[in-house]
């Protein structure tokens, strides 16, 4: 990937890399991002303690006395609400002045829309086989969507499935293309679910996240000798569950 700008910044991403495309030894003139990370190599680095990166930008529209258009502010505000799951996922005071800020710009028509998307018969399909795929140890659920074109189902699965009774930990994946693609849910103090998948897919692939949210990458190239695909998804998901439960310390 060429990259012929004059600045490179990443917003809502630190290090090149890391679940994105760009080549790792790219320099970074600006970060702007709530994730945590270390061995940022950036010029200009704005991180601050917040549930959300757009709250970030909302700070910069309120210090530089930007009213903003009212496009921008609904999609500043959904971004804000989908990122702490309605103010309760890793949301601090920060993110109420934000969206208090934005309130008087927001078209509620358009973000009605946004919150509450149709869902297309593909995600209702991987939403469907997270739920009869899962496995329970404890109080943590594995489940897997097999394979899916819908990017958006695992994460959604784990929102999903982490409000099952007796759950704490959820990690959903699914095979998406050439690769293996994760989400992770904990409600539990004691599960870093960012510390779990990268402990349990260090350098197989990229990971990125917090104490109650993470996703993560993984290649599929282990199985590439594997030529039927049924094949492949079905080791793909017994090794995956495997290592996250081993991980978990929950063995069979």
């Amino acid at each position: 990937m060429a990259l012929d700008h004059d600045l490179t910044a990443f917003v809502d991403h630190s290090i090149p890399g890391i679940n994105n495309e760009i080549p790792p030894d790219t320099q970074i003139d600006i970060v702007i991002d709530h994730h945590p990370a270390d061995k940022i190599d950036a010029r200009f680095v704005h991180r601050e303690d917040s549930g959300a990166t757009a709250t970030i930008l909302v700070g910069y529209l309120h210090d530089l006395e930007i009213e903003p258009e009212a496009d921008l502010a609904t999609a500043l505000l959904f971004a804000i609400r989908r990122e702490t799951l309605e103010f309760i996922r890793g949301a601090t005071i920060h993110e109420y002045v934000a969206a208090e800020y934005l309130h008087p710009y927001v078209d509620l028509d358009l973000l009605g829309q946004l919150l509450t998307p149709p869902y297309t018969p593909a995600t209702i399909d991987a939403l469907s086989d997270a739920i009869d795929n899962r496995t329970v140890r404890s109080s943590s659920l594995v489940s897997h969507v097999g394979t899916t074109t819908e990017r958006n189902a695992i994460p959604q699965a784990a929102d999903f499935l982490i409000n099952l009774e007796g759950i704490n930990t959820a990690v959903i994946f699914g095979v998406i293309e050439d690769e293996i693609q994760l989400s992770a849910r904990s409600t539990s103090p004691s599960v870093h679910v960012g510390k779990l998948l990268r402990g349990t897919f260090e350098g197989l692939g990229n990971v990125s996240g917090h104490r109650d949210a993470a996703d993560g990458r993984v290649s599929l190239g282990l199985f590439s000798d594997v030529g039927d695909r049924d094949t492949v998804v079905d080791l793909a998901a017994q090794l995956v569950t495997y290592r996250l439960f081993h991980a978990m310390d929950l063995p069979e």
